[in-house]
């Protein structure tokens, strides 16, 4: 596993009071859910269920497909881990920059990777798996849903893995389950942990054709979910809100925040579909300027060095409540003119 994930806040003690480095929304109203848990916290007095066929079985209701084509995972992570010991020593293709623990995983399970998208992918093996992040973290890039849809189909030789992890983030068109649960090349990931903003519960599912899933399920340990993990998605299915009530207004705050940040001088600010951006800076190290904005002004930001490709002068920050981004460009601000 990669050292240098975002919202790395257990670093720190209490020194941060704003978090731009993770990509979900900080500011989820999980009042409900935490009366929920704590009115159920006699459950760890007891195993849960070896392999959670209960959220399973509502996870399928919500996407309106067979409870054999879904497999709930420790968080995304567990599934991508999963699915590279599932496909063991094959080639695998990951256009960069991207997560990183695609690669992490894949190496782990001696897989050939190919980091481009270029003619080096014509020496690798005629089976190759594909790892698409979708939206794609850091750049908040997002595929078309047509182009996606074309792609798989048209390759039934290819494996496709599409990361939707961030599809509560967006408002483009994406892949949906209901729609591709016929397709036996294509594994798709979602997150339940992001979509509610409750990272820590580690929530996350696998969607794909039963007979694939089917073969997952060999990859899996008994009780990798916590009894209280699988009563607090179950109750954000039934009775959950998601971490964003109005993503319209969202996302129009993330573009009044992205130009705001393009107007400091010695920042540059890549588009994005999403709530998070990638910022490069001309002259200073990423590094640096996280260290300042935590101990100068308890703001925590992603520090992007260690993605695939890009410098030590990238960095990643996500939308926040308005005043928490104009205290962000204003600090930048500071920092790059002192």
């Amino acid at each position: 596993m990669l050292e240098g994930h975002g919202d790395d806040i257990y670093r720190y003690d209490d020194l941060v009071k704003m978090n731009f480095s993770s990509n979900i929304y900080q500011h989820a109203d999980l009042t409900a859910l935490k009366e929920f848990l704590k009115e159920h916290f006699d459950l760890i007095a007891n195993y849960p269920e070896p392999q959670p066929r209960s959220l399973e079985r509502l996870i399928a209701l919500k996407e309106g497909i067979s409870p054999e084509a879904v497999l709930v995972t420790n968080g995304a992570t567990e599934a991508i881990y999963m699915i590279a010991a599932h496909f063991k020593n094959s080639a695998s293709v990951i256009p960069q920059p991207t997560f990183n623990e695609y690669a992490d995983a894949c190496r782990q399970f001696n897989h050939i990777i190919s980091y481009e998208n270029n003619d080096e992918m014509t020496e690798l093996p005629r089976d190759r798996v594909y790892w698409i992040c979708n939206p794609n973290n850091p750049s908040g890039n997002v595929l078309m849903k047509g182009f996606m849809d074309y792609v798989v189909r048209r390759s039934p030789r290819y494996a496709f893995v599409v990361d939707q992890s961030y599809e509560g983030y967006t408002k483009e068109p994406l892949l949906q389950a209901r729609e591709m649960i016929d397709v036996p090349n294509l594994l798709m990931l979602h997150s339940l942990s992001k979509t509610y903003g409750v990272p820590g519960l580690r929530l996350g599912y696998i969607t794909g054709h039963p007979n694939t899933v089917q073969l997952l399920r060999q990859h899996r340990h008994p009780w990798a979910m916590n009894a209280l993990s699988i009563e607090a998605g179950k109750f954000l299915l039934k009775k959950g809100q998601p971490a964003v009530s109005n993503l319209e207004e969202y996302l129009e705050e993330t573009q009044r925040f992205r130009s705001n940040l393009r107007e400091v001088e010695g920042v540059r600010v890549f588009e994005t579909k999403t709530n998070y951006m990638l910022c490069e800076l001309e002259s200073v190290a990423s590094a640096d300027l996280k260290y300042h904005l935590i101990h100068e002004h308890g703001m925590l930001i992603r520090d992007c060095s260690n993605f695939y490709g890009l410098s030590n002068h990238f960095f990643r920050v996500s939308t926040q409540l308005p005043e928490e981004n104009d205290a962000l460009v204003a600090a930048i601000r500071d920092y790059l003119e002192a």
